[in-house]
């Protein structure tokens, strides 16, 4: 992380989002630049500006104008998600790098004693295997960016034997092949069900011997129903923390919806902040 950070939020005229920055108020490396709808009736601490937007595409233009005049992560706030990407992916502001954008959430399990990155819950919905391709490098890349030398993918389905009938199957496993004659500083395998993705337990259990046991550090979802559903099932119905942003741009996107606890959204800013 840079020693001095800023942090452009669109759409910042939300108790949360407020609550988010008076967390970080201590820290003298991070600034934000708030640019929320209306004037807000509070004080700020000295690494806070808040600048009135006339609505909430004016907050999303506001907030991309500091991205180019300097800031290093964009936050969403109370915006829609597509009003905000409308806008990044514009071509007059050079923000995409000429890749597939993608969304990565870094999970932190309970009972999992690392972090594990969830791949594409939130942006693209039924992804080809040329797509899945962007993905996953979009992924590693991030993955090597919070320190994971060499991650284990697991591109997930419902069972780890190859089914010809089932998409997700055939995907992962044209995918496997792929990787197998093309090289990466990573290891990319499936189909793999998400028990032998993540409990060695299981893996003991079933004699599992594929090079994926238990360890994944990756996993690559077959669409965004899938990642939706894992996703919110883990924040619904576990003690497990999420935090997602997207990738595939100049830099992180954090993207949080109204329903994420402060704590997800802390989580989300630290994970930008990991990889900028």
């Amino acid at each position: 992380m840079p020693k001095c950070v800023r942090i452009a939020v669109a759409g910042a005229n939300d108790d949360r989002i407020f609550e988010l920055v008076n967390s970080f108020s201590k820290s003298k490396e991070i600034y934000f630049d708030l640019f929320g709808v209306g004037q807000v009736n509070r004080k700020f601490a000295g690494n806070v500006s808040y600048v009135t937007a006339v609505n909430d595409q004016d907050a999303v233009e506001l907030a991309i104008e500091d991205i180019i005049a300097g800031a290093d992560i964009l936050f969403k706030g109370l915006v829609q998600t597509h009003t905000l990407l409308k806008e990044v992916l514009k071509k007059e502001y050079e923000l995409v790098q000429g890749r597939l954008l993608s969304h990565v959430s870094i999970l932190e399990i309970p009972e999992l004693n690392r972090p594990v990155l969830l791949t594409d819950a939130a942006m693209n919905i039924d992804p080809t295997v040329d797509q899945e391709k962007e993905i996953i490098k979009n992924a590693i890349e991030i993955a090597h960016a919070i320190g994971i030398e060499h991650p284990k993918v697991s591109l997930i389905s419902s069972a780890e034997n190859f089914n010809k009938k089932m998409p997700s199957s055939v995907k992962a496993k044209e995918l496997t092949d792929f990787y197998d004659h093309n090289r990466i500083d990573a290891t990319v395998y499936g189909p793999l069900s998400l028990d032998l993705s993540l409990s060695k337990e299981v893996v003991a259990e079933k004699r599992f011997t594929g090079p994926i046991q238990g360890d994944a550090d990756i996993l690559v979802v077959p669409n965004i129903d899938v990642g939706n559903v894992l996703y919110k099932s883990l924040t619904m119905f576990t003690k497990t923390r999420v935090g997602g942003i997207i990738v595939g741009t100049k830099i992180p996107i954090v993207l949080t919806s109204r329903g994420d606890s402060l704590e997800n959204k802390i989580l989300a800013l630290k994970f930008a902040l990991k990889v900028i």
